[in-house]
């Protein structure tokens, strides 16, 4: 009955912490934010928030060494004087207290962060309900922790300390290339195409590892059989648990993989795990789906964005002249970690495990229509760029992309088209360079209501390298224009698009 009274009384007082409230808003906020320009995936949102939970997590661990350090800091004993039961029985009450109220707060925060992502458009990539049981257990880890340390190390640089250790190992630990492994209670990092993490250990480890904190907590107040039973049990489940997940974990070699399998991609049916094999370079690894005559072959997993990429590649398609409709491409998305071994696939066209929304699908979208526009352009830019200016092909290009995303001015950036991999581009067309004078003209061409029979009418001439933009200008119905004494078109000024 004491030790019911005194947990209500610790629950009521968790409950009222603003500390706890400021920092659940504060980790549903920051990974809403992180993520809103992408579209869900469900293969890497649930462990990615795992990470965000640290914020909470720092802060129920604070809270619970605070409770259970009260009758140890200067002035309290006469505090809690008034407060009935023994000191084991205060112990027990603030700890389970900790536990149960942490786990309360994380476990909303990871629904409605989820329920969020869901609510974001199409949903993609695998759902394993273990890795966000994860997430929300290092919160109550946490919390177990804060009690312990309370008790055996009533310092207050204790937590400070503790939380830098594990944020700094969190942190090493990327990619799991060592430094705590799966001992830790969050493991960061983990890529849309990698090895299966072993998210159902790690769960096991967690939940045991919060029940061995608690139990070393009570230890402190005696050594009786029953609480040296505890420890000695929940030990027993909690070091092979971590020790399994972290021999069954995908480790450091996914670096040595991705790096050996761009270089020598003959190197990869032995370099790759057999699951990863078999998911994304077996015989059912993608599904394939036609529209408009053009094939979109997805990973089973992301076929919910196939209509994103119809989108941003039939209205290119849509615009071309019949006869170049007779060979359409083949649009075939592509592995982060292992893009490099995917080998020559003829005339499709690559796209990636990653798509934005809101402000950011527009850059995707101008990816994927600009390698339909290079194809059938024949422009092969190298890895350093090319200049498009002077040459007519710019018109028709900037003309193509104007349906996907309004033609803009050449602008040296980078795309992320991966969980952590960037495609650099000197303009929406790619790795190629146009002038003010050809965007001018593609504008104007956009904006003409006979524009499409026009290029029709003229196309094998207008997509000659040798043509000019002012041999263009007549065909296409467009007056020359002079800009501030400039010429027609400025000639190149790097390396020509051949």
């Amino acid at each position: 009955m004491i030790l019911r009274s005194l947990f209500l009384f610790e629950v009521h007082r968790l409950l009222r912490s603003p500390l706890w409230w400021g920092a659940a808003v504060l980790c549903l906020g920051l990974r809403l934010l992180a993520t809103w320009p992408w579209l869900p995936d469900m293969s890497v949102d649930p462990a990615s928030t795992s990470g965000a939970m640290l914020l909470l997590a720092v802060a129920v661990m604070t809270t619970a060494n605070l409770a259970t350090s009260r009758d140890t800091r200067h002035g309290m004993p006469r505090t809690l004087d008034a407060l009935p039961g023994r000191a084991a029985e205060r112990t027990k009450a603030a700890t389970l207290a900790a536990v149960a109220v942490s786990t309360g707060i994380a476990l909303p925060v990871m629904l409605c962060y989820l329920l969020a992502r869901l609510a974001m458009g199409p949903v993609a990539g695998a759902f394993d309900p273990f890795e966000a049981v994860g997430g929300v257990l290092a919160v109550p880890f946490a919390a177990a922790l804060g009690a312990l340390l309370g008790r055996w190390t009533p310092s207050l640089v204790a937590v400070p300390a503790a939380a830098f250790l594990i944020g700094a190992l969190t942190w090493l630990n990327s990619q799991q290339g060592g430094y705590g492994s799966w001992f830790l209670p969050v493991v960061l990092f983990h890529g849309p195409d990698w090895p299966q993490r072993p998210s159902v250990l790690h769960a096991v480890y967690l939940l045991a590892a919060i029940a061995l904190f608690a139990a070393l907590a009570l230890l402190r107040h005696g050594a009786g059989p029953v609480r040296v039973i505890a420890v000695l049990t929940a030990a027993a489940v909690t070091v092979p648990a971590g020790a399994a997940a972290t021999a069954a974990a995908p480790g450091p070699e996914i670096n040595r993989r991705s790096v050996t399998t761009r270089a020598d991609p003959a190197a990869m049916p032995g370099a790759l795990d057999a699951g990863v094999r078999r998911r994304y370079f077996g015989p059912d690894a993608r599904r394939c789906e036609t529209h408009h005559a053009v094939t979109y072959c997805a990973f089973r997993d992301y076929a919910a964005w196939i209509p994103s990429w119809v989108s941003a590649v039939n209205p290119v398609i849509q615009a071309l002249p019949p006869a170049e409709r007779r060979r359409p491409p083949v649009v075939r998305q592509t592995t982060d970690t292992w893009f490099g071994a995917e080998g020559d696939e003829g005339r499709s066209i690559r796209t990636f495990m990653v798509w934005g929304r809101a402000g950011a699908e527009d850059s995707h979208r101008a990816v994927l229509a600009s390698q339909v526009i290079r194809s059938v352009l024949g422009l092969r830019p190298p890895g350093t760029g090319c200049d498009v200016r002077g040459q007519a092909r710019a018109l028709v290009a900037l003309w193509l992309l104007g349906h996907v995303v309004p033609p803009a001015p050449p602008e040296d950036r980078e795309i992320r088209v991966g969980s952590s991999v960037f495609m650099p581009e000197q303009s929406r067309l790619g790795m190629i360079r146009y002038g003010t004078a050809e965007l001018g003209y593609a504008r104007e061409l956009l904006a003409m209501p006979d524009a499409r029979r026009r290029v029709w009418t003229h196309w094998d001439t207008l997509i000659k390298p040798g043509t000019t933009v002012g041999q263009a200008l007549p065909l296409l119905g467009l007056r020359p224009r002079s800009e501030q004494g400039k010429r027609l078109a400025e000639p190149a000024k790097g390396r020509p698009c051949s």
